[in-house]
């Protein structure tokens, strides 16, 4: 007799059940925390459901995981600071895959990595230590093995095309230190452009003070001149 397929409910309970227990260890935000057990165990399911659990993307994803909240916890000295800088790339890069392959609504995306810039802005700035003794997450995710962040180790996975309208606006030319005002929700908010990533694929945006922060992927910056949520401010 062959052997039943595992049912979607048992799968997502037994890794929804080992993501609390990592959670449990970590003193992520419960932004992490939902996003981790609603959305990035929805996207296990998937991978495993197609792929089992000896593919190369199951251990990518929790690979994944294990990244995100090492890089949250907070950084004994330089030296894990540094690591936190040279893997973002990759960390990011494999998230905005995993966001666009779950059809996560673009609002949640953009709310979830200015979230996760500002916190990592916050590490890198050194003002945030662990203890000598103190325990936290360890990441596997080795500054050595980052590659291009346009070259996403989620194999397979598509982002959705995204929308674009009857009259298309050229995107400028940004360099290092120009400024791009972001509108929406009635507000605006005029940040600097402090850093691109190696391949250019994904761009980091803060305000002076490094206390308002968004990353985006060139799609999604594209996306935002296209619908007047991203302009350059006008000149003096």
């Amino acid at each position: 007799m062959a052997e039943k397929p595992p049912r979607t409910s048992d799968v997502l309970g037994k890794i929804q059940d080992e993501m609390a227990q990592q959670l449990r260890k970590s003193g992520a935000p419960e932004e992490v925390h939902a996003f981790l057990m609603q959305d990035w165990s929805r996207l296990l399911v998937g991978i495993y459901l197609a792929k089992g659990n000896q593919h190369s993307d199951w251990n990518t994803g929790w690979e994944t995981v294990n990244a995100l909240l090492w890089s949250l916890a907070p950084k004994r000295g330089k030296e894990e600071t540094s690591t936190l800088l040279r893997m973002l790339p990759t960390l990011l890069s494999r998230l905005h895959a995993g966001c666009a392959a779950l059809a996560m609504p673009l609002s949640d995306r953009d709310a979830l990595f200015e979230r996760l810039a500002m916190l990592h802005a916050a590490l890198a700035r050194e003002g945030l230590q662990a203890g000598p003794d103190e325990e936290g997450p360890i990441t596997r995710l080795r500054a050595e093995d980052v590659t291009s962040p346009d070259e996403s180790d989620l194999h397979d996975l598509t982002a959705p095309e995204l929308p674009t309208p009857d009259q298309r606006i050229a995107q400028p030319k940004l360099r290092l230190g120009d400024r791009v005002v972001f509108t929406g929700q009635g507000s605006a908010r005029e940040l600097l452009l402090t850093w691109i990533s190696p391949m250019g694929g994904m761009v980091l945006f803060a305000n002076e003070q490094g206390l308002d922060a968004v990353t985006l992927t060139r799609a999604r910056l594209e996306a935002k001149f296209q619908a007047g949520e991203a302009s350059l401010p006008p000149a003096p």
